[in-house]
């Protein structure tokens, strides 16, 4: 892991994260030629330990220790937003009005949609803050979410960052999309012939990689209640630790292939993508330089 830390990282401590030139790779290795197979799931993914933090001071404590150099889980659970729909023009406008008043911004609970935010360690255990009991922002979360040295790996991050924005004005720098790297790890069975930048459900990533059903019965839950069942909080808990779980081994299964991958094909900050700094309804189209005509060439072996 401390490899794998130090390779990505290298990548994150940049403002910008670049896409990858539209040429060819130079890497000095040579691709695989045969792309790994997917596992098929059988069993449902145990539930790991997690800690239910409804305190603010238990959650100031416990994020306290993820530091520098960290690789954690991200995973949000919320509520049906009950705002209006807005066109893109409007978003757009709105957004302006939200950075230029950022600084005086104040969190209107009312309209805040997060219920609860999970964050899976490397030593296997989640925490689980429900923010909406809290109803204060831990000053730790910020700090982990805003950080560029601790790497944050998230399936669907393109509206747990628009909520996260929305809600709280927090900036995710460093992070990873769960939905890209499968796409690197699985190109001919993960969404085949579909473009680069369309990503499958942590469900369907789980079982190829990790052999695991994932329930989503829980999906559409009462997150907002007062007390949580806990049927909800092992749904919650199981999310963000399959987000990592599935994130390593992926990257251990590249490093074993030999397929060259760059960081800047899947790490990014979402304050420099279109989707949440300029509040349009595009998603983030990624570009990976062996993906030729909506089809995968990383497993074809050079000639």
């Amino acid at each position: 892991m401390d490899n794998l830390v130090a390779f990505l990282l290298s990548c994150c401590t940049r403002r910008t994260i670049q896409a990858a030139p539209t040429s060819s790779v130079s890497t000095g290795i040579t691709p695989s030629a045969t792309p790994p197979r997917p596992r098929t799931p059988t069993q449902p993914y145990p539930t790991p330990d997690y800690l239910y933090i409804i305190t603010m001071q238990e959650a100031e404590e416990c994020l306290s220790t993820i530091q520098d150099g960290a690789v954690i889980g991200l995973d949000i659970e919320s509520i049906q937003s009950a705002g209006p729909k807005l066109s893109k023009a409007q978003k757009r406008t709105q957004l302006a009005a939200q950075i230029s008043t950022k600084g005086s911004f104040e969190i209107d609970w009312s309209q805040v949609d997060i219920c609860l935010v999970q964050i899976a360690t490397e030593d296997g255990r989640v925490y689980m803050i429900n923010i909406r009991l809290i109803a204060e922002l831990p000053a730790q979360l910020r700090r982990i979410c805003e950080s560029r040295n601790i790497l944050k790996v998230s399936a669907g991050i393109f509206s747990d960052g628009q909520r996260l924005w929305d809600s709280f004005r927090l900036d995710l720098m460093s992070v990873v999309s769960l939905g890209l790297v499968a796409r690197l790890a699985y190109p001919t069975t993960l969404l085949p012939g579909m473009p680069f930048a369309n990503e499958p459900g942590l469900a369907v990533i789980v079982g190829h990689v990790l052999g695991y059903r994932l329930s989503k019965d829980q999906q559409t839950s009462a997150w907002d209640a007062a007390s949580l069942s806990d049927e909800q909080k092992n749904y919650a808990a199981i999310d963000a630790h399959a987000t990592l779980s599935a994130f390593c081994a992926m990257y251990a299964l590249l490093q074993r292939c030999e397929v060259p991958v760059l960081p800047a094909w899947y790490t990014y900050d979402i304050r420099d993508r279109a989707r949440v700094k300029c509040g349009t309804a595009e998603a983030w189209v990624a570009h990976c330089s062996w993906w030729s005509e909506d089809v995968s060439k990383g497993f074809e072996a050079r000639r």
